[in-house]
């Protein structure tokens, strides 16, 4: 089987998956949007959960972008017994530099709530202080569980780490229906350890029935865990960097009026909802190939799962860009609109929405190629460029918000984006040769062209159906559901008809989900 074929089927499997991941995800946000809304509580814990992601954030996306290749190279070049020697030992490693972490700010939660929301003061400052002590137990359980889901993937493994989003969301739905009206936001917070413990139990027997055993070892000196380091290093660096500029949006955001902070969070949720069914699935099946054509020196190889894994995801976020852009006000109001998230909720939603939706593709190559960056063992490069990004963000955070406010944050975020993918482009050029990117240029040509036919379209389409229905909740969503059908069946032809290769993906990736589900 051709590896583009197999690519294809993988990331098939991962997308249903992860949608159906997805939808349990939005039920979730709609839960807790309807519990909370845009309150002052969710102000706190959108902030606390801001906190172990400064103290861990770094750590996890180190073990999450060097496991895979490290992994790969011990067990194509040593066997498997010893590419589990190194997961064992970098699990001992890692849980205990986390449990230290956790231990460190817990003791000071209270000066890092007023670091990254100095605007928050009474009951507010006391109430995410709280959150903070509560989820920061959480990162040790999330290191654990990355570094199992690295070696699963390592191994083309994809669909249990591709699960593990479904129980996770089971548990804070039944937290939020269950016991929010008792114990309010804190019940939502303790539902989250116990969701991130399913989360890494439940790849276990996966591991087992392929080998793996667990042993406790720690061993700060064994060659894994030194490689990992000197890999990590730049990523931590460039986490670091991104967790600044996660820092000054949400400090600036936190001068905004009340809500802002939330509406930023629910529309970054609706954004990164497309690149957690599209972008991500193609950047995990395709990363492990990559590390592959990197250990074995094949660059023809490498160039050609680079090229199909960029130009899917011109073709699939585009025009879901275009999309969320102009259904952007009834998207969030059929799936949020009720209980506490009112039309001023909606109203701050759409404006951060419709400015993140324009870095959206942006977001998916980066992504990918920071992939292909680090399965060639080199993770200085993303960080110099990511930094560079960052810079343009704070600076047009600053600029931009004084204009825009709260779409000011959402701009910035998408030009940094945009920005980021530029410089990684130009340096993978730099470092490899030829990258083909006549044929990445025809491509976003083509899916933009179709892009703009659908969104002139659906906004048409629409707005007509609008105007010939009842104002109630069923009709609207009906109605919207019904334009996102004309949009697909508008864009999918003029694609298949202009690209050739895109039109035998999309032959493999249907015939094979059609196979998957005449099996269940």
């Amino acid at each position: 089987m051709s590896t583009v074929k197999k690519t294809v089927k993988a990331a098939s499997v991962i997308m249903v998956l992860t949608l159906i991941s997805k939808i349990f995800g939005f039920f979730r946000d709609v839960t807790l949007a309807a519990k909370f809304g845009t309150s002052v509580f969710m102000d706190a814990y959108n902030m606390a959960t801001v906190i172990p992601m400064i103290l861990f954030a770094a750590v996890t996306a180190a073990i999450a972008t060097t496991v895979i290749p490290i992994f790969t190279e011990y067990y194509q070049k040593e066997g498997k017994e010893k590419a589990f020697d190194f997961i064992n030992n970098l699990l001992g490693t890692v849980g205990v530099a986390t449990i230290v972490l956790t231990f460190i700010g817990i003791i000071f939660a209270p000066y890092l709530v007023k670091f990254v929301a100095p605007a928050f003061t009474g009951e507010k400052f006391e109430l995410t202080v709280k959150l903070t002590e509560i989820l920061l137990p959480t990162m040790v359980l999330i290191a654990s569980s990355n570094i199992f889901t690295g070696a699963l993937q390592a191994m083309e493994h994809f669909t249990v780490p591709a699960m593990i989003g479904i129980p996770y969301n089971i548990v804070v739905i039944g937290a939020a229906i269950l016991y929010a009206h008792k114990f309010g936001i804190i019940a939502i917070a303790y539902s989250i350890i116990f969701a991130t413990f399913i989360q890494a139990l439940m790849q276990l027997p996966v591991l087992y029935k392929l080998g793996y055993r667990f042993r406790l070892k720690i061993n700060f000196k064994d060659e894994g865990v030194k490689k990992v380091i000197v890999l990590a290093i730049p990523v931590l660096i460039g986490t670091g960097i991104q967790t600044i500029n996660v820092y000054v949006d949400r400090v600036i955001a936190s001068f905004l009026p009340d809500g802002s902070i939330a509406a930023l969070n629910y529309a970054n949720r609706l954004n990164m909802f497309a690149l957690g069914i599209f972008s991500t699935a193609i950047t995990t099946v395709i990363y492990p190939v990559l590390s592959r054509h990197s250990v074995q020196e094949d660059k023809e190889g490498f160039v050609k799962s680079l090229n199909f894994a960029v130009s899917g995801i011109l073709y699939i976020l585009l025009p879901v860009s275009v999309g969320a852009m102009v259904l952007r006000v009834p998207i969030i109001r059929v799936l949020f609109e009720r209980g506490a998230f009112d039309e001023r909720s909606t109203y701050l939603t759409s404006i951060a929405l419709f400015y993140f939706a324009i870095g959206m593709t942006a977001y998916g190559l980066r992504d990918v190629l920071s992939r292909s960056f680090y399965s060639m063992k080199d993770t200085k490069t993303p960080m110099i460029n990511g930094a560079l990004a960052v810079l343009v963000n704070i600076i047009l955070n600053l600029i931009l918000v004084r204009y825009l406010e709260l779409g000011g944050l959402a701009l910035s975020t998408s030009i940094a984006a945009i920005f980021a993918t530029f410089l990684l482009f130009n340096s993978l050029k730099k470092k490899i040769g030829s990258i083909n990117g006549k044929q990445m240029l025809i491509s976003f040509l083509k899916a933009m062209g179709a892009s703009l036919v659908m969104g002139i379209t659906v906004y048409f389409v629409y707005n007509h159906l609008t105007a010939r229905v009842p104002d109630k909740k069923i009709y609207e969503a009906l109605t919207l559901f019904m334009t996102i059908i004309v949009g697909a069946l508008v864009y999918i032809p003029i694609v298949l008809l202009s690209d050739k290769n895109a039109f035998n993906y999309f032959k493999k990736g249907i015939k094979f989900i059609n196979a998957k589900f005449v099996r269940l």
